[in-house]
């Protein structure tokens, strides 16, 4: 057997369509990055934007991939920055090009947000997790106050909250999370082992469910990294669960044993996007910190 399949941690992650994958994904993104260093003063803002999306996109593919194939979690954390910087080249305003916010009323905005921030936590690039949330508060009318899940994450990860009165985006799974959080110790595992079970079906309807069937060739894997992060914020004991399909027990594993890291400049939030820090006009959100 290739050394492929007893290092991988997805399942469903097969040798020779995930390489080829790799390889043309990683081609993509050093043809994205020479544009943005050699290009970048002809570009047309739709030409901007769509090189930042998909570079963005693509390190954000490769990032989950590296973990579904089981690169060492050092390796991964240490190439984490890196992504941070492309995602808010991608979202966060900027003073010359149109960017777009993620949204979390959307499923896929809402998973993208629920893994930035958990993998920012498990990681241990706290000083990240700033401007990680930073990201999600460009809309932050639409996004903050309406989940008492996300909200109560923020809480404990020492961020302010919106009060969000209960309520919840998405009640077919995440529901079970707040109440592994609210339970008694002893009852948390029992919450969370049903989130995980009823995680995958729950997101139908996000672009890369089923991919590992429909088009194995994108296809990087499948994980429920809030789960992790409950686990890991709460201490929940998931022996129980740990070895359930889905949940990123190497990455809480490595939260436990690992102190926070260092990480890019608190200030450097739009270092990569080649243009002066954005502003606010007043009564706006500033997208930034400091």
């Amino acid at each position: 057997m290739s050394n492929f399949y007893s290092t991988r941690r997805e399942r469903f992650l097969y040798e020779e369509p995930y390489l080829l994958l790799v390889n043309a994904t990683r081609a993509n993104v050093a043809e994205l990055e020479g544009y943005l260093r050699n290009d970048l003063a002809s570009a047309d803002e739709n030409a901007w934007s769509r090189w930042h999306s998909f570079l963005a996109g693509s390190k954000f593919s490769l990032f989950v991939g590296d973990y579904s194939a089981g690169s060492p979690v050092q390796e991964i954390a240490r190439a984490f920055p890196s992504l941070i910087q492309a995602v808010e080249a991608e979202n966060l305003p900027h003073p010359i090009y149109q960017t777009e916010p993620v949204f979390l009323e959307e499923l896929d905005g809402y998973h993208y947000a629920m893994t930035l921030l958990s993998l920012a936590k498990l990681l241990r690039h706290d000083g990240l997790v700033p401007r990680v949330t930073a990201l999600f508060d460009v809309a932050r009318a639409k996004n903050r106050g309406k989940d008492a899940l996300y909200e109560t994450l923020l809480g404990q990860l020492g961020l302010p909250t919106v009060p969000a009165k209960g309520r919840l985006r998405f009640l077919k799974a995440h529901p079970l999370l707040l109440k592994a959080i609210e339970a008694e110790p002893r009852k948390r595992p029992l919450f969370v082992t049903e989130f995980l079970k009823k995680w995958f079906p729950a997101m139908k309807g996000t672009y890369w469910h089923g991919l590992h069937d429909r088009a194995p060739q994108s296809f990087f894997g499948y994980w429920a990294f809030e789960a992790g992060l409950v686990t890991y914020l709460w201490d929940i004991d998931d022996s129980s669960y740990r070895d359930l399909p889905f949940y990123p027990k190497d990455l809480v594993d490595y939260a436990r044993t690992h102190g926070a890291v260092a990480s890019p400049d608190m200030n450097a939030t739009l270092a990569a996007q080649d243009g002066p820090p954005a502003s606010t006009r007043s009564g706006e959100v500033c997208p930034k910190q400091g």
